[in-house]
């Protein structure tokens, strides 16, 4: 392994902090693809999990999808649809609605909605629409989502216009945990060192996320820094190293290492769905010995629970890296989780309120003994309690 010394002064301690780089060798990707708009991180015509609400009136149809929970269907129908809307507001294309079958046991309704549409209206997921011809309806034309018998499925010839992306995001199809950055153990704040035709150089990982497809996907610092590339189906050797601090207390080096992200929720389906940093489930890949801080608003009333099972309501993780303390003065709950050996490979979170649903994951990369209790100001949190904390302290770790 080589290291490089050096200092650096965080605005998270009032000292100077020395530190040196760490070799952490390379490691070899088949999956690479830099990508610089949402589309591209949509799959054209991808199979939908979710069923909409339908409303009929003479040959118009609408399709109400704004109370899906997915939000792989979300984007996908956004991205489709708005596609469609060519320059002056019209609509230069149509789309095919294909697998709904529709059975009313309880009225005895049953209905074909197969359909070829021509598009009038996209707005906030509910699509307005011409149909040309149809399977079968029934009288009263209002159709529920729960009587579809299988998910029916929308395609189109159009091609897809998305949002850009800024700062680009280098998205990873890993075919195996070896061809993983997760399996690789890199981590937010790591150098990746790429040597690639249209990328050179050495670039600091922002964040590491999954998506529905269970794609990684990765943004940098430095300002945007890599360029669009398509390196699927390459072999890809990547440089990997890790800046090191030399301090001695364990808590120093969480806190120079903190990462933190928002709770919240948003409105699915007429209900409150938790979210992180405004996306709805989002799921994460979280390294051992890191801190990892999640900040809840109080006045949203959320009890924000990390769990070992798949299933909203189950028993919070016992694990000596979570502590959660409360701020008074800013009315904010403040959870960190340092995973560390004793932590499931894949955890996950909700809501422990009966009105918010949802429930997301977390991937644990990495290796970290986790020996002693956290020491926060005054002691507040040593041994998994919960108190109060001083704003001083939160500033301490760049809230």
């Amino acid at each position: 392994m080589a290291y490089v010394s050096g200092s650096s002064t965080s605005s998270r301690s009032s000292s100077a902090s020395s530190f040196f780089i760490q070799d952490l060798g390379t490691a070899e990707f088949y999956g690479l693809q830099v990508v610089d708009s949402v589309e591209e991180l949509v799959v054209p015509n991808q199979n939908l999990t979710s069923k909409p609400s339908v409303l009929i009136e003479g040959s118009t149809i609408l399709l109400d999808y704004s109370d899906i929970q997915s939000a792989r269907d979300r984007n996908f129908i956004e991205i489709l649809f708005s596609s469609m809307n060519s320059d002056g507001g019209t609509f230069s294309t149509g789309f095919t609605l294909t697998n709904a079958i529709y059975n009313d046991p309880t009225n005895n309704y049953t209905a074909d909605l197969s359909a070829s549409i021509t598009l009038n209206n996209y707005s906030k997921f509910k699509i307005l629409g011409t149909f040309s011809a149809i399977g079968s309806t029934m009288e009263t034309n209002f159709y529920h989502p729960e009587f579809f018998e299988g998910v029916p499925q929308i395609s189109s010839a159009v091609g897809l216009t998305g949002a850009t992306l800024s700062p680009k995001v280098l998205v990873n199809f890993g075919t195996s945990d070896s061809t993983s950055f997760a399996g690789n153990d890199f981590q937010s704040g790591d150098y990746v060192d790429f040597n690639t035709a249209e990328n050179v150089g050495r670039f600091t990982i922002a964040g590491i996320s999954t998506d529905g497809l269970s794609r990684e996907q990765l943004t940098f610092l430095d300002s945007d820094p890599l360029e669009i590339e398509n390196l699927k189906g390459q072999q890809v050797i990547l440089g990997h190293s890790r800046r090191v601090f030399n301090v001695t207390s364990p808590t120093s080096l969480q806190r120079l290492q903190s990462k933190i992200f928002r709770v919240g929720t948003t409105i699915v389906d007429g209900r409150r769905t938790i979210t992180i940093d405004d996306v709805i489930e989002k799921s994460l890949i979280l390294s051992r010995g890191v801190m990892h801080v999640f900040v809840i608003d109080n006045r949203q009333g959320l009890n924000f629970v990390i769990s070992s099972s798949p299933r909203k309501g189950t028993d919070a993780l016992s694990d000596n890296g979570i502590y959660s303390v409360t701020d008074g003065t800013l009315d904010k709950t403040f959870v960190f989780f340092i995973p560390n050996n004793s932590t499931p490979n894949n955890v996950y979170y909700s809501a422990a309120n009966s009105d918010i649903d949802g429930l997301g994951s977390f991937k644990i990369t990495g290796s970290f003994d986790y020996l002693y209790g956290a020491q926060f100001t005054n002691n507040i949190g040593t041994g998994g309690n919960t108190g109060a904390i001083s704003t001083s302290t939160v500033s301490s770790i760049g809230y």
